[in-house]
């Protein structure tokens, strides 16, 4: 028994008008924009705001950018600003305005100055660890 395995799943069906359901729903909510804007404000301010309204709702019907929907990546927008941003390592300066030249200076000296300097017994403590290595087995 075979069963016809439907292709092209991810394609959207076209309604009306070479149009997909979503973007019939856009162009609808695009158009009650409008209508109410055209009752609310005088004429050159309706133009003013009716260029934002298509403009606006014409991307989210019709533009795709990087392969996903309009609304999608305006989510994906709010989520990467809004979301903590976490790091792992930060450099902290004891003084705002230093440039970073001088800072790696600073650094090296600190560095070097914490190199501890070895300290050598004289040569009677050297006489006495080895008659105490040598006497205690």
């Amino acid at each position: 028994m075979h069963a016809g395995v439907p292709q092209f799943v991810d394609i959207e069906d076209q309604i009306a008008f070479g149009l997909t359901g979503k973007q019939l729903l856009w162009m609808g909510g695009a158009v009650a924009l409008l209508i109410t804007s055209y009752g609310l404000f005088d004429r050159q301010l309706f133009f003013a705001v009716g260029f934002f309204i298509v403009v606006i709702f014409g991307s989210f019907a019709f533009w795709r950018p990087q392969g996903v929907s309009m609304i999608t990546f305006a989510g994906f927008t709010l989520y990467f600003f809004m979301k903590p941003k976490k790091y792992i390592w930060k450099r902290v300066y004891e003084r705002q305005n230093i440039n970073m030249k001088k800072a790696s200076l600073a650094q090296r000296k600190k560095s070097e100055a914490a190199v501890v300097q070895k300290h050598l017994p004289n040569s009677g403590q050297l006489k006495r660890i080895a008659w105490e290595l040598d006497t205690k087995k």
